[in-house]
């Protein structure tokens, strides 16, 4: 519960720097929200750095990547100081929370009866086997797709480089 509480407030966190940052005319606030919540770093498309038939040489696409690029570095360079700043009070109050946590905890498991802590110990073995065997078969399912991925995207490789060869 404390995790999903952990996560739940992050996410709100981000959510608000991403508005501070719109606000100040940082980025879009859709964009803003959306790039707090996406991870730092995104995978390129499969035609990246493939010339593209037709546009290999349109200079609106120049064009396009270099204010791209340049908004890019606007928002990493208001970002990163912000990103800093919320480690900086992450490293400052987890280890004090965690601590009284665990205190409460202690507190807490000390007046159940032995039977009942016995359960629970029991109960914590199940689930963490579980929570095991669940990790082992979503790492099968994305290795998987992963694979899945990696075939499409030669096959599509393979046809772009074939339409190349005719012209």
């Amino acid at each position: 519960m404390s995790g999903a509480r952990k996560s739940l407030g992050r996410a709100a966190l981000c959510i608000s720097i991403a508005a501070v940052l719109a606000a100040r005319g940082g980025v879009p606030a859709a964009h803003a929200a959306k790039a707090a919540i996406a991870p730092a770093t995104e995978p390129a498309p499969a035609t990246a750095g493939a010339p593209t038939i037709a546009g290999a040489k349109d200079p609106q696409i120049a064009d396009l990547d270099g204010q791209i690029k340049s908004l890019r570095e606007q928002y990493h360079a208001q970002l990163d100081p912000l990103e800093t700043q919320v480690k900086a009070l992450k490293d400052k109050f987890d280890p004090q929370i965690a601590s009284l946590e665990d205190q409460r905890r202690t507190l807490v498991e000390a007046t159940k009866p032995q039977q009942v802590r016995d359960l629970d110990d029991q109960e914590t073995a199940e689930l963490k086997q579980l929570a095991d065997q669940e990790k082992t078969e979503l790492d099968k399912v994305r290795q998987r797709f992963a694979d899945e991925r990696k075939d499409v995207q030669a096959k599509y490789k393979q046809q772009r480089q074939a339409l190349v060869a005719k012209k």
